[in-house]
C-alpha cells in the first residue's frame, strides 16, 4: 500500500500560484480552504488576506469559484467591518442540500471570543453577511474560543473540524515548567450542519519538543485507503502560530488519529500550513500558505496524481 507521504508527494515550491498576498514583508498573508462540488463541478475557495498585526490583521475574505481547480474568480467578498470583527480567520465555502454554505470563523470586535457562523444561499453571489448565524459558539462548551473549520458533509450528517485551545497546561516539576500545547481539534457532528450539540477531541498535541509537539490542528480530512487521511499543522513555539510546519494523520473513522512524526512538506526553511487537500478529477489538488523569501505568504495549489 502507498504510504500517505507518498500518496500526496509534491514540491511546494515549484506549485502554482492562485492567489498573492496584500503586501510584501512579514504579516502579509492570503490562505484559505477548497471545497470541490461534483454535481456542477465547482471549487469554491474561501480566502482571507491578513496584514500586520499594526496594520489590522485579517481584513477581507472572499470567495471565487473555478472549474479547473487552477483558476478562480472572485464572485464575493466582505470586510471584518461587515462581521463586526477584529479579525477574520479561515473559512470553508462548501455546497450542502443544494444551497452554498460559507462557514466562517472570526473574532469578534472588542473581545478575544474566535467563534464560528455559517451563511446560506443557492449562489454564492448572494451571500449576505447580515444573515449569518452562529453554528459554534464556544461558551456552549465550556471553551474560550473555537476557530478555523474544516467541513467535511456525509450522506446523513454534517461532520466540522475545528481548533480548540488544548485541554492539558504546562507541566510543573519543582521549580520548572515545561511550556505546554497551544491548540488542539475538535469534531462537531450535525444532522443538519446548523445545530451541534456535542464535540470531541479528536486531534491532540502530544507535548512534547519534536517539531510538531504542541500544535495539532486538522486542516481537512479526505476518505483514504480503508479509511481516512488529513493534513494538519503541527508546531513547537508561540512563534509557530504564523509559520506551521506540514503534517499527515491517517484514521479509521474519522475520530481517533495517529499522526506521522516525519515532515510532510516544506520549502527551504519556509514554512508550509493550512494545507487542504481536496479530491477532484482523479487527482488529489492540495491548497496551501507559503511563506516568500521576504516573509510574505502567497497561496498555491499542487496537483498530486495517482
Amino acid at each position: 500500500m502507498t504510504e500517505p507521504h507518498e500518496f500526496l508527494a509534491f514540491d511546494p515550491a515549484a506549485a502554482t500560484v492562485i492567489r498573492q498576498p496584500p503586501g510584501s514583508g512579514y504579516g502579509n498573508w492570503v490562505g484559505g480552504k477548497v471545497s470541490f462540488d461534483p454535481i456542477s463541478g465547482t471549487f469554491a475557495l474561501f480566502y482571507r488576506e491578513r496584514r500586520p498585526l499594526e496594520h489590522g490583521r485579517a481584513g477581507v475574505c472572499g470567495v471565487a469559484v473555478g472549474d479547473d481547480g487552477i483558476v478562480f474568480n472572485e464572485v464575493w467578498t466582505a470586510t471584518k467591518d461587515d462581521f463586526a470583527a477584529n479579525s477574520i480567520e479561515e473559512g470553508h465555502c462548501v455546497r450542502i442540500g443544494g444551497e452554498w454554505r460559507c462557514y466562517v470563523s472570526y473574532e469578534m470586535a472588542g473581545t478575544s471570543t474566535w467563534r464560528i457562523d455559517v451563511i446560506r444561499s443557492d449562489r454564492i453571489e448572494d451571500f449576505d453577511v447580515q444573515s449569518r448565524r452562529t453554528v459554534l459558539w464556544p461558551h456552549d462548551y465550556g471553551i474560550p474560543w473555537i476557530k478555523d473549520p474544516f467541513v467535511m458533509p456525509t450522506d446523513d450528517a454534517v461532520w466540522i473540524y475545528a481548533a480548540v485551545p488544548p485541554r492539558t497546561g504546562p507541566v510543573v516539576e519543582g521549580n520548572v515548567v515545561h511550556a505546554g500545547p497551544l491548540d488542539a481539534t475538535v469534531l462537531a457532528a450535525s444532522t443538519d450542519g446548523l445545530y451541534f450539540p456535542t464535540i470531541e477531541y479528536v486531534f491532540e498535541p502530544p507535548g512534547d519538543d519534536s517539531w510538531h509537539g504542541r500544535r495539532a490542528r486538522l486542516n481537512s480530512v479526505i476518505e483514504w485507503s480503508d479509511g481516512y487521511l488529513a493534513t494538519y499543522d503541527g508546531g513547537r513555539t508561540f512563534y509557530d502560530n504564523y509559520e506551521e510546519l506540514a503534517g499527515i494523520a491517517v484514521s479509521p473513522d474519522g475520530r481517533t488519529f495517529e499522526r506521522s512524526t516525519e515532515r510532510w512538506v516544506s520549502g527551504r526553511g519556509a514554512g508550509v500550513r493550512y494545507a487542504c487537500a481536496v479530491p477532484a478529477h482523479d487527482s488529489t489538488f492540495v491548497y496551501f500558505e507559503f511563506t516568500r523569501s521576504d516573509g510574505s505568504h502567497d497561496m498555491r495549489v499542487a496537483r498530486v496524481d495517482g
